[in-house]
């Protein structure tokens, strides 16, 4: 793992989703390893380098279409693991990712099963988009 030399400004969360990313000049395959409103770690066959800047596609769990990242800009990159701060991402996007996120923050303090709480997520989410 990387040494880090700033403090995060929000909370981490473990994660295993699918996802993509493209540069300029390629799209590639990915696994997001963990989240927070503010950035990822990526796993993938091999990084892009400090300061590329990304589109990411993601897939979350529990919901019907995949969310896109307009812009983040990697920020340490190891050769199978990246890390990305998110520059731009629009409304939509940035509320169902802090939705998600308060989601898993609450099944980790409730203790209740992730299958609940992504049930749960994804029927809030249905809900506000009313």
């Amino acid at each position: 793992m990387h040494s880090i030399g700033t403090r995060r400004m929000y909370r981490r969360i473990e994660a295993d989703y699918p996802s993509c990313y493209l540069t300029s000049h390629s799209v590639r395959l990915a696994a997001v390893r963990d989240i927070s409103l503010n950035g990822f770690r990526v796993r993938c066959l091999s990084a892009p380098p400090d300061q590329t800047i990304l589109e990411l596609h993601l897939w979350l769990p529990g919901q019907k279409d995949g969310m896109t990242i307009d812009q983040a800009v990697v920020r340490w990159a190891e050769q199978d693991e990246f890390g990305v701060q998110i520059v731009s991402l629009s409304n939509d996007v940035d509320c169902r990712l802090a939705e998600h996120i308060e989601q898993l923050l609450r099944q980790r303090l409730s203790g209740e099963s992730a299958e609940d709480a992504l049930a749960k997520a994804s029927g809030l989410y249905q809900f506000a988009r009313q």
